[in-house]
């Protein structure tokens, strides 16, 4: 038998034919497992969390003062009527500010999702591992890692409020909807998103931040459980 043939039969080279075939070896790496993600009042928000209410996770790339066409204010604006209509979306804040004070401004001026903390040794993994070559940047995943979109501000300028449907539909959506008047991880007061009680026959009016078409909007939908 050559020694080429003896190289191709080893036991090491065995070892490696099967890693490649393994699942795990194929897995995305599930960061937001490892991550320490908090939210507006810097509470931490427990990776079951997301698990249980989330099916897509936007990691949102960005640091204070940049925008791209004006196309974070629309952004802002389409996560709070996605949230108006408990769409199991989640947005997490990839600081990649150069101070900590740049850092809590840009958080502060943000819509009411989570963020990781400023310098976490989590961030640069991100950045290199998602390619991330410019800012601001959208980076649309599953809960679980999976990536459906690189490139999520360029879908939204090209589709508008429609691209949730498109990545709802690639996660495959199957999360309960929730109440935002009940739910608590994002403060205990929804800050951007507060009912003032009913105004007409379709339900409660609600005010947000960024988005003011409130009449042409469907009322909050209501969890069975409710």
């Amino acid at each position: 038998m050559s020694n080429d043939q003896d190289e191709e039969s080893s036991p090491g080279k065995e070892i490696i034919h099967k890693l490649k075939i393994l699942p795990e070896a194929t897995s995305p790496y599930n960061w937001l497992q490892d991550a320490n993600v908090y939210n507006k009042q810097f509470f931490q928000v427990p990776y079951e969390w997301f698990v249980n209410n989330s099916d897509i996770i936007i990691a949102f790339f960005t640091a204070k003062g940049i925008d791209f066409k004006g196309m974070i204010s629309k952004f802002y604006e389409t996560y709070e009527n996605a949230k108006l209509v408990n769409l199991p979306i989640e947005v997490i804040y990839i600081p990649v500010d150069e101070t900590e004070d740049d850092f809590k401004q840009s958080y502060e001026e943000q819509a009411n999702w989570f963020t990781l903390k400023f310098n976490d040794k989590l961030i640069p993994l991100l950045i290199f591992m998602y390619g991330i070559s410019s800012l601001p940047h959208l980076m649309v995943t599953r809960v679980d890692g999976t990536i459906i979109s690189h490139c999520g501000l360029l879908d939204l300028e090209e589709y508008g409020r429609n691209v949730l449907i498109s990545w709802l539909t690639a996660s495959s959506s199957n999360k309960t909807h929730r109440r935002l008047s009940k739910e608590t991880m994002y403060g205990p007061v929804w800050r951007y998103l507060t009912s003032n009680g009913p105004t007409n026959e379709r339900g409660p009016e609600y005010r947000r931040k960024f988005s003011t078409q409130i009449n042409n909007l469907p009322p909050p939908l209501e969890s069975e459980e409710s």
